[in-house]
């Protein structure tokens, strides 16, 4: 998979520009689950779940800076 380009539209105050998207949050409070996708090239782990519903909110609170320390390198 590869990284998606982004781009601003009818943005008042706000050119149109290119930005890469990472990674995406998906949260359902209906069902009560969430994950997280990394659309970065070559990423070991490109979904990630929390381990159960009560985990949820930690999961959420934290899930990028910990994804991209851990299988990137990166601090956010």
């Amino acid at each position: 998979m590869t990284a998606q380009t982004a781009r601003a539209r009818d943005t008042p105050g706000r050119a149109p520009a290119s930005q890469q998207i990472a990674g995406a949050l998906v949260v359902d409070m209906h069902n009560i689950r969430a994950h997280y996708e990394c659309y970065r090239p070559g990423c070991p782990k490109p979904r990630e779940e929390p381990i159960r519903p009560s985990a949820i909110r930690a999961f959420t609170d934290g899930i990028r800076a910990r994804h991209v320390s851990q299988y990137h390198g990166e601090t956010p």
